[in-house]
């Protein structure tokens, strides 16, 4: 699985495709950021494959700044 942490206050989308990131394994919904949906602070978004997180990413923030974080 991949993850694409949206982040709406900082306008970066960050991609995690490694289990054993401290940031992944730390991953949680909050208030205002979603876990698998979006929320009013972005969210943390589940993906098949780097590609599909790619296009989304391209598709719907194309203006944030990409990360891949790992």
């Amino acid at each position: 699985m991949i993850w694409l942490d949206v982040d709406k206050p900082t306008h970066k989308c960050t991609l995690h495709t490694d289990g054993s990131c401290t940031y992944w394994q730390k991953k949680r919904e909050t208030k205002f950021k979603g876990l698998g949906k979006l929320k009013y602070d972005g969210g943390w978004l589940n993906f098949v494959s780097a590609e599909q997180a790619m296009l989304y990413y391209q598709s719907n923030f194309p203006n944030y700044e990409f990360i891949d974080h790992c």
